[in-house]
């Protein structure tokens, strides 16, 4: 097993297994740290905005514009965090910085609608008319913080946004941008330069 250091870096002594381990036990470090930034973003705009108490409906369902404001921004912000952690330590990309970061907010523009505001907003419509709770009553209180309901259905869609983001993240952003390539053993080079001998003998 290579070393702690070599695991932390992700250097070239380390086997495929080894990378792919890396790389999954980085992404659910930083993924947690992306998932703190998009709920505290969450928390805090949401006392901010509390006070505007707008209401829209679309297709006969009715939502509070000021939910999806505070997702959007909340979802800016954990995404620029996202983008710059998997870049530099998960995936450690080299590809264009600006062709990826495009690629890196349209792939998660997709996880935006379905999961953070079609799944957010599924959460509050069975909080409300199936539990009937309010989403705006208090649900949880620790010392002095209190967390009203919708910020627990927040909570919980944020697993499936996690999910979601990686395999968009290894399959459509940073695919093949490694900077590490394997390094040829010893007996490869031997091989090689024994080839070259024959070649040069012929």
């Amino acid at each position: 097993m290579s070393t702690m250091k070599a695991f932390v870096r992700g250097d070239n002594t380390l086997l495929p297994g080894e990378q792919r381990l890396r790389e999954i036990t980085l992404y659910i470090i930083f993924g947690g740290l992306t998932t703190l930034v998009n709920l505290i973003s969450f928390y805090c705009i949401d006392i901010l905005l509390h006070n505007m108490g707008l209401h829209a409906s679309f297709a006969g369902i009715s939502f509070d514009p000021v939910d999806v404001l505070n997702i959007t921004v909340s979802w800016i912000l954990a995404v620029l965090f996202a983008f710059v952690t998997n870049r530099i330590f998960v995936f450690r990309s080299k590809g264009p910085f600006l062709k990826e970061l495009i690629g890196f907010f349209a792939s998660r523009i997709a996880t935006l609608i379905v999961f953070e505001i079609g799944l957010f907003e599924l959460g509050i419509f069975i909080t409300e008319n199936l539990m009937g709770l309010d989403k705006e009553d208090t649900a949880l209180s620790i010392g002095h913080f209190s967390f009203k309901y919708k910020f627990i259905v927040k909570m919980l869609v944020a697993v499936f946004v996690v999910a979601g983001n990686y395999f968009l993240s290894k399959i459509y952003v940073f695919r093949g941008q490694k900077t590490n390539q394997p390094v040829a053993s010893a007996s490869d080079s031997i091989s090689a330069d024994g080839e070259s001998e024959k070649n040069v003998g012929q």
